[in-house]
């Protein structure tokens, strides 16, 4: 029965992609009272000092003095490899915040509590312009080693290590494409000044990415024997912090859905069985408890939402308005035909020719032969008529260029970012229509 009704939705879901969105949102709907019993209350904020932030110079100058006196510098210098424990999670944060962060090569990344700047190095090499902030001076020159040994480091981006007095970023305004903080917000006695500094030097587009521990961390045997060093440790409350990024002139504050180590693994054979729902409140709660106990924040300075100069998930769903299938066109004839494209991703389509982000709707033309021949990649260009919101329709008419020459043909039909990508290489599904040509 199951299969039956997977094999009678899915075809109409593709036909009307509104419907695949009301039955999504009728799930969703359902879920909420099955799903309640997993919802964790607030964290309330607590700090170890009450009145820290008026204690800031002196969590500063404690700070610079762990770094002094309890530094294992070959263990600082060669992280995230020293900590082999950890390595997996490391690597896990780092893709999550360059993901997060929307990055490409060029940026200038503010990294602040940088310490040993080993996640600057990694920007470095991505090619970034690194600017690793801390107020250890002796966090700072450890470093510069970590740069000075690697002989990939890209010194014609300029890296800088800058003293931070722990009030004033050492930047300009409107001056930083993207800042991350790896572990180090909870550290901060001044949480909201930092918050209204990091929104002064962004630029009018830029985003702040964070990996912070959640519920717990203040508590913790290792984090109370490294509160006993001076070190500040806060128990960050995610909505305060997010309260905070807003009042300080921040657009939007959201969290990434991600754990920083996998939450389950599944039989291989009843992986489809998974995906319909069985087992499915063990990964919710495990999801939950993550979500709680580690965070990934973002703050946009600008509009939260992805678009196509900067894209993260491209998928459309494809269809022809009254066309039929195959298409037909006469010798050395064009043809015209109309297309309803749905954007099903995350991403905002930009239409504006010659503009970063630039998307059009395209075709590849292949003959219809067992090896489906390439004839032309790009075969077909037309233009989009506007932006394109998820969850949005919008129709083209497509006037397909003649052939010259009589057979069957494949054409497959995709949407394009100019310069970027075709979204099939991100994972959408193109539609591929057979086209005779007579």
């Amino acid at each position: 029965m199951i299969p039956f009704i997977r094999r009678l939705l899915q075809p109409l879901f593709r036909q009307s992609p509104r419907l695949r969105t009301l039955a999504l949102d009728l799930v969703d709907v359902a879920a909420r009272p099955a799903l309640m019993p997993f919802t964790l209350s607030r964290t309330h904020r607590h700090s170890r000092e009450h009145d820290a932030e008026a204690q800031t110079d002196r969590f500063n100058i404690a700070a610079e003095g762990h770094w002094a006196t309890h530094t294992d510098r070959r263990h600082a210098m060669d992280k995230p490899f020293s900590e082999p424990e950890s390595l997996s999670r490391r690597l896990i944060d780092i893709g999550t915040l360059i993901d997060g962060l929307r990055l490409k090569p060029g940026h200038t990344v503010l990294e602040i509590g940088a310490g040993s700047c080993w996640l600057s190095l990694f920007l470095n090499r991505y090619g970034c312009r690194t600017i690793a902030v801390d107020v250890s001076s002796t966090a700072l020159s450890i470093g510069r080693m970590v740069f000075d040994r690697d002989p990939s480091t890209n010194w014609e981006l300029e890296p800088a290590f800058i003293v931070y007095d722990g009030h004033t970023l050492p930047a300009p305004d409107a001056s930083i494409d993207r800042i991350v903080l790896y572990d180090a917000f909870h550290h901060i006695p001044n949480q909201r000044q930092l918050l209204t500094e990091m929104r002064r030097v962004l630029r009018s587009d830029g985003i702040v990415a964070m990996s912070e521990p959640g519920r717990g961390h203040a508590t913790s045997a290792s984090t109370l024997a490294e509160a006993a060093t001076g070190v500040l440790e806060n128990e960050l409350s995610l909505e305060d912090v997010a309260e905070g990024a807003l009042q300080a002139g921040f657009a939007a504050a959201r969290v990434i859905v991600a754990s920083d180590s996998p939450l389950l693994e599944v039989d291989a054979l009843k992986l489809r069985a998974f995906m319909g729902g069985r087992g499915f409140a063990r990964y919710w709660r495990n999801l939950c408890a993550a979500l709680d106990g580690h965070h990934y924040l973002l703050l946009f300075a600008g509009d939260a939402e992805p678009t196509t100069e900067l894209p993260r998930r491209l998928r459309a769903i494809i269809t022809t308005a009254g066309a039929s299938a195959p298409l037909r066109a006469r010798l050395d004839e064009g043809v015209e035909v109309r297309f309803d494209l749905y954007n099903s991703g995350d991403t905002r389509w930009l239409h504006s020719s010659g503009h970063p982000g630039w998307t059009r709707f395209g075709g590849h033309l292949y003959r219809n032969d067992e090896a489906r021949t390439p004839v032309d990649f790009d075969w077909l260009r037309v233009e989009l008529p506007g932006d394109a919101m998820p969850e949005q329709s919008i129709r083209v008419i497509a006037r397909l260029p003649p052939v010259h020459e009589p057979g069957q043909y494949v054409i497959a039909f995709d949407l394009v970012v100019e310069g970027v990508a075709w979204f099939a290489d991100r994972g959408s599904m193109p539609l591929n229509v057979p086209f005779d040509v007579v």
